[in-house]
């Protein structure tokens, strides 16, 4: 790897660590100061581990990714914008069959996501989403559209749009995706992050539309919750379900490889 890749790599890299480092300092923050209030206060513990302890923890991850983002949310806003303007029209846009692309991608990944979230649910209880069903509508709002914007605004809107100056996107997609792994706090999700940020990558790349991996992500996030919420993961879990999201995410991107072959897309 020569300088000139170097020096883009900490130019995508170094956000990122300004945007982690500023999270984990402003969340440990605020629970400590959570638990100086419950310790100094007469609460009801148990009341607060049944309603208030996911309200609380949801309110601190919102909070924290907020203000982890507002150094770097012009930074994203001015990658976007300008790679916007040095782009030609999508790969996609070019593609008489758009419509049928457009319409497997959410459907794939979808599918992908539920995979993912079932095999490593059972591998590892941490990679499940849990709520008390009065936090349900405060993880949505938080799980489903704060932090997938913020998130798609540092890995893809800053760091994949920095990577792709220096390297191919495959390349770029991969690093990215890392970093993304990298700020999930223990293996199965990071796995996850991984397989799904390579999706939400590779997406902006064949689109151009930031709209594209930010609604995706939405998606996949309150797919997650929503089956957490409603207790469908015994009934998902069947082996009939795992085949089926397999076999859906399999034809899906399948679908997609074979367009991009036929027009010879270097990755």
């Amino acid at each position: 790897m020569n300088r000139e890749r170097l020096e883009i790599g900490w130019y995508a890299v170094r956000p990122f660590l300004f945007y982690m480092v500023l999270f984990i300092t402003v969340r440990a923050i605020l629970y400590r100061l959570l638990e100086s209030a419950l310790l100094t206060a007469s609460v009801d513990m148990t009341l607060y581990y049944e309603v208030w302890s996911d309200i609380a923890g949801i309110l601190i991850i919102g909070i924290s990714s907020a203000a982890a983002a507002i150094p770097v949310l012009k930074e994203g806003r001015r990658e976007i914008l300008l790679a916007r303007r040095r782009s030609s029209r999508s790969w996609l846009e070019k593609r008489k069959d758009k419509g049928t692309l457009i319409g497997l991608l959410p459907f794939g990944t979808i599918c992908l996501c539920a995979f993912c979230n079932l095999f490593l649910g059972r591998w590892s209880r941490e990679a499940a989403v849990s709520l008390s069903p009065y936090a349900v509508p405060l993880g949505a709002a938080v799980y489903g559209i704060l932090t997938p914007f913020i998130e798609e605004i540092v890995f893809r809107g800053i760091v994949w749009h920095r990577l792709r100056r220096g390297f191919a996107p495959l390349a770029s997609a991969f690093f990215s995706s890392l970093l993304f792994a990298a700020a999930h706090e223990n293996i199965p999700q990071a796995i996850y992050g991984f397989i799904m940020g390579m999706i939400f990558a590779l997406s902006y790349e064949l689109t151009l539309r930031f709209e594209i991996p930010f609604l995706l992500h939405c998606t996949c996030n309150l797919c997650v919750l929503a089956a957490s919420a409603a207790g469908w993961g015994r009934i998902l879990s069947g082996p009939l379900w795992l085949v089926f999201f397999a076999v859906g995410s399999l034809a899906a991107f399948g679908y997609w490889a074979v367009r991009l072959r036929e027009t010879k897309f270097k990755l």
